[in-house]
């Protein structure tokens, strides 16, 4: 981060702030794509420092750190997300509010707009949808907080939903459905009810519930779908991996993991890998994107890692394949095939990583390369 300067300013009537470093964010990524005297296909890539409460933007080809961004304080620095066209970051902080980094402005300028939405959840796990126009947030488990949807464009929320007691995550598959974690369900009355749900939002911001349920029997921690929106995996926190087809959400298959809680997990562009990374180790899976079956592949121990509700801290640049995950201290940057470590992104105490989910040469960054 040598070369960074921090100077903040507050507008007046407005609660943002702008932090101007010596080089702009999209002239260090343009510099180091030059350096590399290669068109610039690199993908940016954000993870949130729970030590500095910081937002980094990092370049997945060299792992170097090309800006370093306050947000709004909270209890932690969370989780993160990138729209497609890599023009704005989010990220959380259990301070019951989202901060929003407006790089498109950059791309003319200096300075990143740094703001930030209020919401009525805590505010740790957060998912983008399809189309980017939704932010929905999730209260870390807490009882009585709502799931929080947010309008990206006008950067307000616009409903909240209480379908469950509680909502420990909440995660978009590529075809709008929407899968939510409970442990409570409807009543905090024992047996809990440990389970995911499928859920569709209106473009008037409501939840409907798709009637479909699915439970492992232990507490859920997260939720991820397959690209193609076929097939997907709940994780639990009794170190269980249960496979579901869509639509139904019907069991598939079941691994028992290696390493603990099962925290977050990503697959690859094809969808026929996935990786999962537990509290203390990373593991790969060949996985049918049809079917949901799923066959171990290779297991990595790797420092310990927090099992955050939702919070994915595990990310994958489709670009080249490259895994990035919380490594602890750094940000791991892993082989897929063999699950190396092959580089590392420093990163304090590492926790949410995300990448656009796009293809290379997105209009934003064209616009860097003509401004710069």
């Amino acid at each position: 981060m040598g070369g960074l300067i921090h100077v903040c300013k507050k507008r007046p009537g407005k609660d943002s702030r702008y932090f101007r470093s010596a080089v702009s964010v999209f002239a260090a990524i343009l510099g180091l794509c030059m350096g590399a005297q290669t068109a610039c296909a690199a993908s940016l890539g954000m993870v949130t420092d729970n030590e500095s409460n910081e937002l980094r933007l990092f370049d997945a080809d060299s792992g170097t750190i090309v800006a370093s961004l306050a947000g709004s304080f909270g209890q932690i620095s969370g989780d993160c997300t990138l729209s497609r066209d890599e023009s704005t970051g989010f990220s959380s902080n259990a301070g019951r509010n989202i901060s929003v980094f407006n790089f498109a402005d950059a791309a003319t300028g200096n300075d990143v707009d740094i703001s930030s939405i209020e919401i009525s959840n805590a505010g740790v796990d957060m998912s983008l949808s399809p189309d980017g126009s939704l932010l929905v947030s999730t209260g870390a488990g807490h009882i009585y907080e709502p799931l929080s949807i947010i309008d990206t464009d006008k950067q307000t929320e616009v409903a909240t939903s209480t379908p469950f007691l509680d909502h420990t995550s909440a995660e978009f598959c590529d075809d709008g459905t929407l899968l939510v974690t409970t442990t409570y369900g409807n009543t905090l009355a024992k047996p809990l009810d440990n389970a995911m749900y499928d859920a569709r939002i209106g473009s008037d911001g409501e939840l409907r519930l798709g009637g479909n349920r699915l439970s492992s029997g232990a507490q859920p921690n997260n939720g991820s779908c397959a690209p193609g929106s076929k097939a997907g995996v709940l994780l639990d926190r009794n170190s269980g991996l249960t496979s579901f087809t869509l639509p139904g959400l019907k069991k598939a298959d079941f691994a028992a993991l290696q390493g603990g809680t099962a925290v977050s997990a990503v697959f690859n562009r094809s969808g026929d890998r996935l990786y999962v990374r537990t509290t203390h180790t990373i593991e790969a899976f060949t996985f049918n994107p049809f079917n949901g079956e799923m066959k171990a592949d290779w297991v990595r121990a790797v420092s310990f890692s927090a099992e955050y509700f939702g919070i994915d801290q595990i990310a994958i640049d489709l670009d080249s394949g490259k895994i990035f995950v919380d490594g602890g201290r750094e940000l791991l940057i892993i082989d897929p095939q063999s699950g190396e470590q092959t580089g590392s992104v420093l990163a304090g105490d590492a926790t949410g990583v995300c990448f656009a989910q796009r293809r290379p040469h997105t209009p934003i960054r064209e616009v860097a390369l003509r401004t710069h």
